[in-house]
C-alpha cells in the first residue's frame, strides 16, 4: 500500500499525509515515530534511528478495528489479479497453476477467500517486493483491515504493518478519507529482531497521536502472528483465520494483462543523472524552465572510505556511515544548483555529488546506512539522514570528531564550505529546509560504487521533467 516516503500511482489503499515539516529534535521530544517532509510532489517519510521517547499515551483508549472471528467453515479460494470492491468480485481470475507460476517468479497475484459464497478476505502477493498483505472485507465488500508482511532473506514471513479503517456507514466508499483510523508499524533491526511498534491513531473525539510501544504491549487485544512460514498459493486462508477445508476454483490459464493494485516499493530514484548533469533543463508544470548549474566544490579526503552524511551538528563518532564504502582516497565534490532561465536567478541547491569512479553510472539506488534494511521501508519511504539546521555535511567516519568544535556555518550565498584537518575534510552545503536528506548510490556497469549524491529534494523539481 502507499506509504510515506514518490508516487503518482497509488497503491490499493492510498494514504495521504499532511505536508508537515518538523525537525528531528521536535520529533523526538514529541514521541513522533516518523517525520513527514514534502517531497516529489507527495509526502515522503524518513525513519529516524534514535531511541524513542516514552509513550505519553500509555493509557489512551485506541480505536479498535479488529479482524473477524476465526471460522472452520469450508473455504473457496479464487486466484485472480485483485479485488473490485465496488462490484464485490475478483478481478481477472486465473488458474491455480498460473498463480503458482506467478508466486515462483516473484510476480503479482491475489487470492480471494470465500466462506459460504461470501468474500471474507483478499490476499495480495508480490515476492519481488517481498510483500504479502491480507485484507479483511466488511459486509459491503470494502477492505477495512490490512495485515502486511515482508519476506526476509531467511525465507520467513514477518509482520510489517497493520492498518484499519472505520467507515461511517454503508454508503461510505472504500478507504474513505484515505487515512486509516489505526496504523501499527513493527520496527525491526537489521537481523529482523523486533525493536518497537509505532502507533498512529485517529481519536474518536477528534485529533490524533503517534507514539511507540514495546512488542509485548501490542495495542490490540489480539496480536497478529509474527515470523511464520510462507504459505502455498492455496494456503493463505489460515493467516486470515479461516481454518476449514479448502478448495480452489478453476480459472483461465493466462496471466492477467493488468492488476488493480500496485505492490509497495521504497522511494525510487527520479532523474538523478539529469539532476547532476550541468546544463540539464527541467520543465515545471507551471511553465517555468529550471536549469542545472554545476559548481565544483573541491575534493574530499576519505581515509577509511566510510562516508557520513547529515547535519554537521548531529554527526559524531556514533553516527552510522553509509553501508557501501568507497576505496580510501581523495574524491571530487560538486554542488548542483537550479536557476530560472527567465530571471537568471539561482534558486536552490539541488544536489551534492561525490564522484568515486570516473565511469558512467548505470543504476541508482538508496544509499543505506549501516544497520538499515530496505524491508523496513514502506511504499515511497526512505531512510533519512536527519537535518536540523538546513545544512548538510559530508565527512569520513574516522575524521568526524576532528570537526566536533568547528564552526560549520556558511556565509552569504556561498554554495559550500570545506573544513580541513591534517588528514581529512568536511564539506558543508547549505540546503533549503530542515527534515532529512536522502543519499543515492550510483553504481557503474560492474556494480561497483560510482558516486554518492545528496538529494536535497527541491520542491520545484518534484513534478518537473527534463527536456
Amino acid at each position: 500500500m502507499a506509504s510515506v516516503r514518490s508516487r503518482t500511482v497509488t497503491s490499493p489503499a492510498p494514504e495521504n499525509r499532511s505536508p508537515t515539516l518538523l525537525s528531528r529534535r521536535t520529533a523526538i521530544l514529541s514521541g513522533v515515530l516518523g517525520v513527514s517532509v514534502l517531497a516529489a510532489g507527495l509526502v515522503a517519510q524518513w525513519l529516524p534511528r534514535e531511541p524513542r521517547a516514552a509513550d505519553p499515551f500509555a493509557g489512551q483508549e485506541l480505536p479498535q478495528v479488529p479482524a473477524p472471528d476465526p471460522t472452520d467453515e469450508p473455504v473457496e479460494v479464487v486466484c485472480c489479479a485483485g479485488w473490485d470492491s465496488a462490484a464485490r468480485t475478483p478481478v481477472s481470475p486465473m488458474s491455480e497453476a498460473v498463480a503458482r507460476a506467478q508466486d515462483a517468479a516473484g510476480a503479482q497475484y491475489a487470492v480471494v477467500l470465500l466462506v459460504g459464497g461470501v468474500a471474507r478476505a483478499v490476499v495480495e502477493v508480490c515476492w519481488a517486493a517481498h510483500h504479502a498483505e491480507v485484507w479483511f472485507l466488511d459486509g459491503e465488500g470494502r477492505r477495512y483491515r490490512g495485515v502486511a508482511r515482508r519476506r526476509w532473506p531467511d525465507g520467513r514471513l514477518r509482520l510489517f504493518e497493520v492498518r484499519g479503517w472505520r467507515y461511517a456507514g454503508k454508503g461510505a466508499q472504500e478507504f474513505d478519507g484515505d487515512r486509516p483510523a489505526v496504523r501499527f508499524r513493527v520496527r525491526r533491526g537489521a537481523t529482523a529482531g523486533i525493536e518497537k511498534v509505532s502507533v498512529h491513531a485517529e481519536l474518536a473525539g477528534g485529533g490524533s497521536f503517534e507514539t511507540s510501544r514495546e512488542w509485548e504491549r501490542w495495542p490490540e487485544p489480539t496480536r497478529p502472528p509474527d515470523d511464520v512460514a510462507v504459505p502455498a498459493v492455496n494456503g493463505w486462508a489460515a493467516l486470515a483465520g479461516l481454518t476449514g477445508p479448502v478448495t480452489v476454483r478453476s480459472g483461465p490459464d493466462e496471466v492477467p494483462a493488468e492488476f488493480p493494485w500496485r505492490p509497495p516499493h521504497p522511494l525510487r530514484p527520479r532523474h538523478v543523472t539529469e539532476l547532476t548533469t550541468d546544463g540539464t533543463r527541467f520543465r515545471v508544470p507551471d511553465g517555468r524552465v529550471l536549469s542545472v548549474r554545476r559548481v565544483p566544490a573541491g575534493r574530499i579526503r576519505l581515509p577509511s572510505g566510510r562516508l557520513l552524511a547529515g547535519d554537521p551538528g548531529w554527526l559524531d563518532a556514533g553516527s552510522a556511515p553509509l553501508a557501501v564504502t568507497a576505496p580510501p582516497g581523495e574524491y571530487a565534490v560538486d554542488v548542483f544548483q537550479v536557476w530560472e532561465n527567465r530571471t537568471g536567478r539561482s534558486t536552490w541547491t539541488a544536489a551534492c555529488r561525490v564522484t568515486v569512479a570516473d565511469e558512467p553510472v548505470t543504476s541508482w539506488e538508496q544509499a543505506l546506512r549501516a544497520g538499515d534494511h530496505e524491508l523496513e521501508l514502506g511504499d515511497g519511504e526512505f531512510f533519512g539522514n536527519p537535518v536540523d539546521t538546513a545544512t548538510f555535511a559530508l565527512v569520513d567516519h574516522t575524521g568526524v570528531t576532528e570537526f566536533a568544535d568547528a564552526d560549520a556555518t556558511t556565509t552569504g550565498e556561498a554554495p559550500y564550505r570545506t573544513l580541513s584537518s591534517a588528514r581529512t575534510d568536511m564539506v558543508v552545503v547549505p540546503g533549503w529546509s530542515d527534515g532529512a536528506c536522502l543519499v543515492w548510490l550510483g553504481r557503474t556497469e560492474d556494480g561497483s560504487p560510482g558516486s554518492f549524491v545528496l538529494d536535497f529534494r527541491v520542491p520545484d523539481l518534484a513534478d518537473a521533467e527534463p527536456g
